[in-house]
């Protein structure tokens, strides 16, 4: 009997570390359900003209933007992206390179496999946490981008700047002066299609090295006479 209160009194350390645990994860709970928010977006994908380098060709867009709107969200929001597919003849999927999708794989957007392609006319929408990861969810800031994935659709252009902040109320760690979000990517002067066929003959053919690198948000690189 007399072992039963120093059985107790051992206990009691490990109560405490187990209701102060459940005290923290429970007001970091209540901090992200309060700041959090959802954002919406309403997206088109389709083909249009671009000139980036001064040599027109046809790029796939949204909004008719290449590369695609920036998505700017703090950690813990929820992305609600309303996709229509305004393509004639193919099917589209965006992937969201980076973020882990805990508990919405059937947003990770990898065709056949978590989704089906979203068919010509179709409206699909995406929903998501950004970003959860680790003991007890905690959010996790970072810069991410997303994607076509689906045929050579990323070298046609289909893709943008995911950027994921610090959840609101949360202090930077460290100081800097600022920040330039910068998108690079290789540029072909003949399409996305020959390059598909020139990939997936026997014998392999490659339609050669890119003409030109993208640097930045793609505004078209200021030519106002592209060469068509």
């Amino acid at each position: 009997m007399g072992a039963f209160p120093w059985s107790m009194a051992k206990s009691r350390p490990r109560l405490l570390l187990h209701v102060t645990l459940w005290f923290i994860v429970s007001s970091l709970m209540v901090v992200g359900s309060t700041v959090a928010k959802v954002r919406h977006f309403k997206w088109s994908v389709e083909y249009t003209y671009w000139a980036p380098d001064c040599e027109e060709r046809v790029v796939m867009a949204i909004n008719g933007q290449f590369p695609g709107p920036t998505i700017r969200a703090c950690a813990g929001d929820t992305l609600h992206i309303e996709l229509t597919n305004k393509l004639s003849t193919e099917g589209v999927v965006i992937h969201w390179h980076g973020i882990r999708q805990v508990g919405t794989p059937w947003a990770d957007g990898t065709a056949s496999i978590s989704q089906c392609a979203i068919n010509p006319g179709e409206t699909f929408t995406y929903r998501f946490k950004v970003d959860k990861v680790g003991y007890f969810d905690m959010l996790q800031p970072g810069t991410y981008f997303y994607h076509g994935h689906y045929g050579m659709q990323r070298s046609a252009g289909l893709y943008g700047s995911l950027i994921v902040d610090l959840a609101g109320g949360e202090k930077e760690p460290f100081h800097y002066d600022g920040e330039l979000n910068l998108l690079l990517s290789d540029w072909w002067h003949k399409s996305t299609h020959e390059q598909e066929v020139g990939l997936s003959s026997k014998p392999f053919r490659w339609i050669g090295e890119p003409q030109d690198e993208l640097v930045g948000k793609g505004k078209g690189g200021g030519c106002d006479s592209p060469r068509k």
